[in-house]
């Protein structure tokens, strides 16, 4: 199998990260897709420096490398500009909203790979929504984001902001099902 083959299999994982990562006036600047490729091109070209053997530990390489991508084009477009106030922390320990950091300390291998498995299942099914609902899923439930605060960055009404979650968490309970 090809590098960029055995990599591919990560691109929804690293999708629905890119779209947690994405702030509201980064989005308007780059796609996730964006960010997603910068990444795999990056892990492409740096696959002998990869050390681990394990799924888990090659979806922590690709999130630390999507990290290091999004980082760069926060630093390309808020150099002069920079509002303190949309800043968040991206730093490796701080546990992902998505259940996504990889543990470790658990004695079965295979539940680090359930884990990355049940991830990207769930990063295929959001793939699946529209990118409205796909973003206010991400802000509400992933981010915790109020109502209030969602309508506001997505420039909706929070009866729109509610229904959008709605139509989105029903499409996915029915492709869970």
């Amino acid at each position: 199998m090809e590098p960029q083959d055995d990599l591919q299999r990560f691109r929804p994982l690293l999708r629905a990260l890119a779209e947690e990562m994405l702030y509201s006036d980064l989005r308007k600047k780059v796609d996730a897709s964006d960010l997603v490729q910068q990444t795999m091109l990056q892990a492409i070209e740096s696959q002998s420096q990869y050390r681990g053997n394990s799924d888990g530990a090659k979806a922590g390489w690709l999130k630390s490398i999507l990290r290091n991508v999004v980082l760069g084009w926060m630093r390309r477009y808020r150099t002069d500009r920079r509002d303190i106030a949309l800043e968040r922390p991206l730093d490796a320990s701080s546990p992902s909203r998505m259940g996504l950091a990889i543990d470790d300390s658990h004695a079965s291998p295979s539940y680090g790979l359930r884990q990355v498995e049940e991830n990207q299942k769930v990063a295929e099914l959001i793939e699946s929504l529209s990118e409205e609902q796909r973003r206010a899923i991400v802000m509400r439930y992933w981010q915790d984001k109020p109502l209030e605060e969602i309508a506001k960055l997505m420039d909706k009404s929070p009866d729109a902001v509610a229904s959008l979650l709605y139509r989105g968490m029903k499409v996915l309970r029915s492709k869970s099902a």
